[in-house]
């Protein structure tokens, strides 16, 4: 008999390869250039949303140092964003796991602690620049100059297409959880976030690897793994708030967050 962590790896497999269960996605677009695709088969529900940042009514924000320790739907009525994720792996005390930025501003109390993979935006014209990268060695500057807003995960799952899994990586992301994951498609334009649901009997989670032929078939080269387990929520103002069911039955106070604002709804009230 499969364990529940085989069947989830079989099921994800199955319907990255256009099994007919891929007709059960529920596909909504909440804003201008903004795509939620909610998925639902046996032992797995994932959400996943893509951005595009070439779009001109897209705006990226990062927790600034001082506004650290807030649950995701908070932080996204805190700074009018329509879109919120959680970020960075943190300690028990407040340091982040890896560089944190948020509007240009570097926390300078972060650790290593193995988080060398990052995210990083920076505005460009009408749209946003991004770039997944290695901040090894750059946990308390930014290497970065254009970047205002950068998070940091662990491990990369995704660099140029190839996916980058080795026997040292940590041994959480060999173990069934709830997931957070970002990545980027090669034009760089297109944003991708990942959320699996977890830790309830019909969706125990998946390993980090088994997210990536998720983020293939979204067309994602660049992926990192961000904090997940009871971590892991996932804010669409326009669908009611938190989308996904957070392992605690309740959204966790996490460290930091990214957040999307779309021009066009940030005079709106939000949930």
């Amino acid at each position: 008999m499969l364990s529940a962590r085989s069947k989830a790896a079989v099921m994800l497999a199955l319907l990255c390869a256009g099994a007919p269960a891929s007709a059960r996605d529920r596909i909504t677009y909440p804003y201008r250039g903004v795509t939620h695709v909610h998925r639902r088969v046996e032992l797995l529900e994932a959400h996943v949303v893509t951005v595009d940042l070439a779009c001109a009514e897209i705006d990226v924000v990062a927790t600034r140092p001082r506004e650290r320790f807030a649950t995701v739907s908070n932080f996204a009525r805190e700074q009018h964003a329509q879109i919120a994720i959680n970020a960075n792996f943190f300690d028990d005390g407040s340091a982040s796991c890896g560089l944190a930025v948020g509007d240009g501003r570097v926390w300078r109390d972060s650790t290593q602690s193995n988080c060398g993979a990052s995210l990083a935006f920076g505005r460009v014209n009408n749209g946003w620049r991004a770039e997944v990268f290695d901040s090894f060695g750059w946990v308390r500057d930014n290497p970065m100059r254009w970047a205002s807003q950068v998070i940091t995960g662990k491990p990369v799952m995704l660099r140029r297409g190839e996916a980058l899994f080795h026997p040292h990586d940590p041994t959480g992301m060999w173990r069934v959880h709830p997931r957070t994951a970002i990545g980027l498609a090669a034009d760089r334009h297109t944003l991708v976030i990942a959320v699996i649901e977890g830790r309830r009997r019909h969706a125990p989670g998946v390993t980090s690897n088994e997210m990536i032929p998720l983020l293939e078939e979204f067309a994602v080269s660049d992926a990192i793994n961000l904090d997940g387990g009871g971590s892991s929520a996932l804010y669409i103002a326009a669908e009611g708030g938190i989308v996904n069911h957070p392992s605690d039955g309740r959204e966790r106070t996490v460290l930091n967050h990214l957040g999307i604002r779309i021009a066009s709804a940030w005079n709106t009230i939000d949930p």
